[in-house]
């Protein structure tokens, strides 16, 4: 299964709710950059006592239950009395802790991988509703593609898909605490209605495909707040397009940075001239496939 990675287009925060989230407006979009995940029922002899291996390349990712898809897993299996054992390999790609929605992605690939694998026959909408249970992104990550977000993210409207263009990213090497951030959020009661406004203004932009409106539409609410403790954030925004990008933004919380290219040419200079000094870049498109 590939677990695709994604943006934030457009983001803002409109309101604290009583269980603690925030409820957003947000217009994401799938990229090509992914993880792969692949689910077997043919474990190792000497691991068939446990119900669930999972495995990753990367050994900053921990494969017990600290993992979204082991606890993703989990559930399915003793949910749906699943006695086989299942093995869980993750191949990473996507940078863990980007504000690209990996950790989301790997849980929303193994939902959908362990539906199909068992033939569960859960619809779409019931993987999203199990999705949401851990986290707020697996939703989408389960649709993918081009849509808005609302609620903390469970409200899904798909959108037109989004024209082709490169994209780069770019991530600071900082760690960013998205709890935190949220909490530093000052609302006011104007938010919804102007949020409203600019979402039409994206929409519009992605209907007609035109790369250069949607790039200029671009909104984190959260960028300003992320690059006060980190000032890198606003810097490599600002060397994005000094380097041909048409503009760039933050995705998520941080501390991940993407720029709009409508040149491979011009967006590939982009990544050799910025990984010299960032370890984290890479070179994508927008994602039009959907894991369901």
């Amino acid at each position: 299964m590939q677990a695709f990675s994604k943006i934030n287009l457009y983001l803002e925060v409109l309101e604290k709710r009583s269980d603690g989230y925030h409820n957003l407006s947000t217009v994401m979009q799938s990229l090509g950059l992914c993880d792969l995940i692949t689910l077997s029922t043919e474990v190792a002899n000497a691991c068939r006592a446990l119900k669930l291996q999972l495995t990753c390349d990367d050994p900053h990712l921990p494969v017990d239950k600290r993992n979204l898809v082991y606890r993703a897993a989990d559930y399915i299996l003793k949910r749906y009395k699943i006695n086989v054992p299942v093995s869980i390999k993750i191949e990473k790609n996507i940078p863990i802790a980007a504000g690209l929605g990996g950790g989301s992605s790997d849980c929303a690939a193994t939902l959908v991988g362990l539906n199909k694998l068992f033939s569960l026959g859960l619809t779409a909408d019931e993987l999203c509703e199990i999705g949401l249970t851990f986290g707020a992104d697996v939703p989408f990550c389960i649709r993918g593609g081009t849509q808005l977000a609302e609620g903390v993210g469970e409200r899904l409207t798909i959108l037109p898909p989004h024209p082709t263009c490169w994209i780069v990213l770019a991530r600071v090497p900082v760690e960013v605490s998205t709890a935190n951030i949220f909490s530093k959020i000052r609302l006011d009661r104007t938010r919804a209605e102007q949020s409203d406004k600019n979402v039409i203004t994206t929409k519009n932009a992605i209907a007609a495909g035109n790369v250069a409106q949607i790039a200029g539409a671009f909104y984190n609410r959260l960028t300003g707040i992320t690059a006060a403790a980190h000032p890198e954030v606003n810097e490599l925004i600002m060397k994005i397009k000094t380097l041909g990008a048409i503009n760039a933004a933050m995705s998520g919380s941080g501390p991940t940075v993407f720029g709009y290219f409508n040149n491979e040419d011009t967006a590939k200079n982009a990544c050799a001239e910025l990984k010299k000094t960032i370890q984290s870049v890479y070179i994508t498109q927008p994602e039009r496939m959907r894991m369901i």
